[in-house]
């Protein structure tokens, strides 16, 4: 019965996948949330949850806040706009860069981040600092906020000879095609003392599949799966992979802070028809979302 289940999901799985690499490749890599871009309402939530998210993990163990006054902050793959940067300015950071490989940012009206600061209130926030953010973004100057656009994704030479106290990402890394060179030169640009901290989706992104059978990408070879490759596909790397890496470049404290996990049941049908390469223990295949966070010695 397991044998027959994991069969019908492996086939479902594999047709989602053609017919994601088949969309991708035609219209390419547009769209990084499942909503709509002219959905602000929607927009500016999921853009305030990001920084909440950030900011509850970046907490100390005793539940203080993480100051993030003066700070120089760095964020990986920002996606359909800047928002993020927008509230980290208003809550005191210094400056923020975010660097991309795609310019989809650029497509986000101003009138969106004005409708940003008048939603998003509360007495953290200093009004002034986030008009002044708009402000820059709206006028193309590059203070507070500067994102770098570049196709290879070099972060040494988006960061422009600057260095960072705080590097974030959300729901990019699971897209990057060699996380070893993203982390690499992250470990270049971070002061010492800067923490990294990134929320990754493992799962799969096919909405139609997801909710059934999230480990549903990594029951392909790796050859297949390179096969029907497209931009923005996950990587299917799992959280070992990322503490063994940043060890590797110098941080310490490396941890996943699982978020959402699989329920044991599924775990038990579903781990059997994987690749071999995720059948461990080792792999963690019950995470399905989480944060890697690590500090730079």
């Amino acid at each position: 019965m397991t044998s027959l289940r994991n069969g019908f999901h492996y086939a479902l799985g594999l047709a989602a996948l053609a017919a994601a690499s088949l969309r991708h490749r035609i219209g390419g890599y547009t769209r990084p949330t499942d909503f709509s871009p002219d959905d602000w309402p929607t927009a500016v939530t999921h853009v305030h949850e990001i920084v909440e998210d950030w900011r509850r993990h970046l907490a100390g163990q005793d539940g203080q806040p993480y100051g993030l006054t003066g700070l120089d902050i760095l964020e990986l793959g920002p996606g359909a706009t800047l928002g993020t940067g927008v509230l980290l300015v208003g809550l005191g950071a210094r400056s923020y860069r975010a660097i991309d490989a795609f310019a989809l940012a650029k497509r986000t009206p101003s009138e969106f981040y004005w409708v940003l600061t008048q939603t998003v209130q509360g007495p953290e926030l200093d009004q002034a600092r986030l008009r002044d953010a708009v402000d820059g973004l709206v006028s193309g100057r590059s203070d507070p906020i500067t994102y770098v656009v570049d196709p290879s994704f070099d972060i040494v030479h988006g960061a422009a000879g600057r260095s960072f106290d705080l590097i974030l990402s959300s729901a990019a890394f699971e897209h990057f095609d060699d996380i070893e060179r993203v982390l690499g030169q992250v470990s270049e640009v971070a002061r010492s003392g800067a923490i990294f901290l990134a929320g990754i989706d493992f799962q799969t992104h096919t909405r139609g599949v997801r909710g059934r059978d999230p480990n549903s990408i990594y029951r392909f070879s790796p050859g297949l799966y390179r096969s029907l490759s497209f931009p923005g596909q996950p990587n299917r790397q799992r959280p070992a992979d990322y503490l063994r890496i940043l060890e590797k470049f110098g941080w310490a404290d490396a941890e996943i802070r699982p978020v959402d996990v699989a329920d044991p049941g599924y775990i038990a049908w579903s781990t059997s028809g994987l690749d071999a390469n995720f059948q461990s223990s080792s792999a963690d295949m019950h995470v399905l979302t989480g944060f890697v966070r690590a500090v730079k010695r």
